[in-house]
């Protein structure tokens, strides 16, 4: 965590509209989560403007990228207000490395879900209605989460398909239609493989979902809904193991989503079908 918190509080060499927009953040912020910079402006008594002009002043590309950082340390900051350390080490206990895993997993449930946007949520859903198929991006673990999701998907009644092999998704990304959804899940935003599959997609005329812990990536600037969720760098805070508990928390959402969209009689059937044919 930076001192982005401690500079909102202390306030030091702002003019009298940067202690505006500070003091009303720090007291708003369950609020901000699906603020633009126009309503945020006109709160502040101020304007969008001076919100971009604050937000790159605390050293940020402008109100997105700051917003999605002061989110995420506030909420690690009302949680820990005392800065208790959760980086684990070697001389934590069983005892300590529970409460502190444990910590850490509810904190990016925490963090992610005040990243989010219900907007987006529904932007998606306009999407997956549209769509035939989905067709999932991914590489390493995040491969795992995008099985989990696509097999949700297909309970809800939307086929997906999930390739391993880049070279698949290459050919996945090059033959799929218009009535396709692409869903790439990509923490850093910036994958060399995946940013071309995500051109590929534009160039194409598909649209894509992201789910990434860089909401200002190249990627996410190309993507037709984007979903940031909580992350760390440093392996001893479980690294990117807190980019997939926030991921398969957004899928988790969205397989609810469309799970609520079905006929209950349907959906039970087909429960009881596969209960009574097969052991899952």
């Amino acid at each position: 965590m930076t001192n982005l918190i401690k500079i909102l509080q202390e306030q030091k060499d702002f003019s009298e509209t940067e202690i505006m927009i500070a003091t009303y953040l720090l007291a708003n912020f369950r609020k901000l989560a699906g603020m633009s910079t126009r309503q945020l402006g006109k709160n502040t008594y101020t304007n969008s403007a001076a919100i971009v002009r604050f937000s790159q002043k605390l050293g940020f590309s402008g109100y997105t990228e700051f917003r999605v950082q002061f989110l995420a340390e506030m909420m690690q900051y009302i949680n820990h207000p005392k800065g208790e350390e959760l980086v684990v080490s070697t001389k934590d206990s069983i005892h300590s490395l529970i409460d502190k895993v444990t910590a850490i997993e509810i904190d990016t449930l925490k963090e992610t879900r005040n990243m989010l946007n219900p907007e987006d949520f529904l932007k998606a859903l306009n999407l997956f209605i549209k769509s035939k198929h989905i067709d999932f991006y991914a590489m390493d673990n995040n491969l795992d989460i995008a099985r989990i999701a696509s097999a949700g998907f297909i309970m809800a009644n939307k086929c997906s398909s999930v390739h391993s092999p880049m070279t698949m998704q290459y050919l996945q990304a090059t033959s799929a239609s218009k009535d396709h959804l692409g869903f790439i899940i990509s923490r850093t935003g910036n994958n060399r493989m995946l940013l071309d599959i995500a051109r590929l997609l534009k160039l194409r005329g598909i649209s894509f979902i992201l789910i990434t812990a860089s909401p200002n990536s190249e990627i996410a600037s190309l993507a037709d809904v984007v979903f940031s969720v909580a992350s760390v760098k440093q392996m001893e805070e479980l690294g990117p193991r807190v980019f997939l508990l926030g991921a398969k928390y957004v899928t988790d959402i969205m397989f609810t989503m469309l799970m609520t969209r079905l006929d209950y009689h349907e959906s039970q059937q087909k429960e009881q079908w596969l209960n009574k044919h097969f052991r899952y």
